[in-house]
């Protein structure tokens, strides 16, 4: 499986965003949800990027068919104690034109702001809200490095980041996780370990200076290179 990119809800997008450009991360394009309620602010990296998400319309984020992802109660997380993140996969389908799902027993959200006929699909883990919502898109298979020259992101960072090479999440003690969290915890880059609160721990080129930059209490964010 691999990760396409992550998304952290904010309530400080900007003073983020500026904290990580401090650091020497170059952002891409910031992106607008329709439909969904939601905008981002990104950065990108050679095979994935990261999502600085926040709530632009109530109304939508908590009445549109995206509500079963529980985006609104994963916003407020500081209150509601649902898990402010997100993870996507990319997946390749095959020449045949048939359709090959990461997660089998997932539910397709056909959003306003993806082409006719397409989806993402996303994992039936709402019960479990310590998990991040986990969802794919079946038809988008590009990592940023390989975007047509028309949706090019900067990919040049002044701390030279190249590749996310290890995601750890933190998440609070529980009895079981979804079948959904399991699959992505053997066959993909994300880690897990328990703590008293959420945390993502993203790894750049494996780590190899052994240097870490935490980023909260601002946000729940930790890089390490």
């Amino acid at each position: 499986m691999e990760l396409d990119h992550i998304f952290i809800f904010t309530h400080q997008a900007q003073q983020v965003a500026t904290a990580l450009q401090s650091f020497g991360l170059s952002e891409g394009t910031a992106n607008v949800h329709p439909g969904q309620g939601t905008a981002c602010r990104r950065f990108f990296f050679q095979n994935a990027y990261i999502e600085l998400v926040w709530v632009i319309n109530e109304d939508e984020i908590k009445h549109s068919e995206i509500k079963r992802a529980n985006l609104w109660e994963r916003s407020q997380y500081e209150f509601t104690n649902y898990c402010p993140f997100g993870f996507c996969f990319r997946t390749e389908q095959p020449s045949d034109h048939a359709i090959r799902l990461v997660f089998e027993d997932g539910w397709r959200y056909y959003s306003v702001y993806l082409p006719q006929g397409q989806f993402a699909n996303i994992a039936s883990n709402e019960a479990f809200p310590v998990e991040p919502m986990l969802f794919e898109m079946p038809f988008f298979g590009l990592a940023p490095k390989d975007y047509p020259q028309q949706k090019r992101q900067p990919l040049t960072h002044a701390n030279g980041f190249q590749e996310l090479t290890k995601v750890t999440i933190t998440l609070p003690p529980v009895n079981d996780l979804s079948s959904a969290m399991k699959k992505v915890l053997h066959e993909s880059i994300l880690h897990s370990s328990q703590g008293n609160t959420y945390l993502v721990t993203l790894e750049f080129d494996d780590g190899k200076q052994g240097q870490q930059q935490n980023f909260t209490p601002l946000i729940p964010l930790v890089i390490s290179w």
